[in-house]
């Protein structure tokens, strides 16, 4: 088995750090947290995103093995809005906006995209994954687990008709469970296991 080192992730959220610290840890792989202010351009695509976050953190922070993560969130009836400005959505017209601009759509579906990449000192590697739900009639729930406020009014298909804002402790963990495949940490994981192999 090859020897783990170290790896940084680049990121300011403290929760999303403290996720991913926790499944490499199982692995054997000490991960530590670095900020920086990128620059996150105008692309659309979230695979885009991340690839260009990733080229300004080689530069930032050179000679060393990094992660950097970007996620959007599309809605096909809204043509893909508001992708990887979320932030923005939230900051500028809020959850309860968007819930005005669903008033008349059938199409109720929603797309977190999520991807992370990874860069071990020679290559890059960038993984992607999507998690389609719904959005729901209203805003629901209170419990929003450390998540951002759109699980006011998203819901997954294990729980019909609710957000997970709605979900209690244990439903929330089935919920994880049934988007394990489509956990970007969880497939980085999974690579990086068997690249120590």
């Amino acid at each position: 088995m090859k020897q783990a080192q170290d790896i940084y992730f680049i990121t300011s959220n403290k929760k999303k750090y403290e996720s991913l610290k926790k499944q490499l840890g199982s692995i054997g792989i000490t991960l530590k947290q670095q900020i920086y202010d990128f620059d996150e351009g105008r692309e659309l695509s979230i695979e885009a995103v991340a690839k260009y976050k990733l080229a300004q953190a080689k530069k930032a922070f050179p000679n060393k093995k990094i992660i950097v993560d970007d996620r959007g969130f599309f809605i096909p009836a809204l043509n893909g809005f508001p992708g990887p400005f979320v932030k923005l959505l939230l900051d500028s017209f809020s959850y309860k906006g968007l819930i005005k601009l669903m008033a008349d759509e059938k199409d109720r579906r929603a797309i977190f995209s999520y991807a992370v990449a990874y860069y071990d000192g020679k290559k890059d590697k960038v993984l992607v994954a999507n998690e389609v739900g719904f959005i729901t009639n209203k805003p629901k729930g209170t419990n929003l687990h450390g998540w951002t406020d759109l699980l006011y009014v998203y819901g997954h298909p294990t729980f019909p008709n609710k957000s997970l804002a709605e979900l209690d402790d244990k439903e929330w963990k089935e919920y994880l469970k049934s988007i394990e495949d489509v956990d970007p940490f969880s497939l980085l994981k999974k690579y990086l296991s068997s690249d120590l192999a």
